[in-house]
């Protein structure tokens, strides 16, 4: 019931990690603000406590923590200020992408699924001529028929993007240059 709209974002694991590594949000109790918290153990890497049990060699003061410093203060700052992708009236439920040796660079090729079944094919770069480039749009059904797309996979081995549907699974070639005619 809301207004729809989708947009895809980029963002290095750098800043992930930084945001991670920074200090957290926490309150006293329910009824006050919340405040910036220093990170009690900056660095930590998730499975290096311990590989005895997923609790073994917590200390208490550890699981409070965790239970208290769930928010991060900081944001994760995005590679660019402007989304790759922005697009009004459609809701993106799935993304995979795929790596393309171009001529001169390499482009990263996004396959978008929609909640209405149809699949689009954009081009990730920081190229402001190009952001937003839609390079195709793949109609999976019949004019009036919806579908939600469940999950999107690419296997590179095979050149081949696999559809997840309620009852079957699509195979489609990511390379589909037989599909348009050209005149010259």
């Amino acid at each position: 019931n809301s207004i729809a709209a989708s947009a895809v974002c980029a963002f290095n694991l750098s800043a992930i990690t930084r945001a991670f590594n920074g200090p957290f949000r926490s309150q006293e109790n329910p009824r006050s603000t919340w405040l910036p918290t220093a990170n009690p153990v900056p660095n930590f890497q998730c499975g290096t406590i311990t590989d005895e049990g997923p609790n073994e060699g917590l200390t208490e003061r550890t699981l409070q923590d965790a239970q208290r410093l769930y928010l991060m203060n900081d944001v994760v700052q995005p590679e660019s200020v402007d989304p790759l992708v922005l697009q009004d009236d459609v809701r993106f439920s799935n993304l995979v992408v795929d790596i393309v040796q171009g001529m001169d660079t390499l482009y990263h090729v996004m396959y978008i699924s929609t909640e209405y079944g149809t699949i689009l094919k954009a081009l990730a770069t920081p190229n402001k001529n190009l952001q937003g480039c839609y390079l195709e749009e793949m109609e999976l059904f019949p004019a009036g028929v919806r579908q939600p797309i469940l999950s999107l996979q690419i296997l590179h081995s095979d050149r081949s993007l696999f559809v997840g549907l309620n009852d079957r699974v699509l195979k489609i070639p990511l390379e589909r240059c037989s599909t348009y005619t050209s005149e010259m």
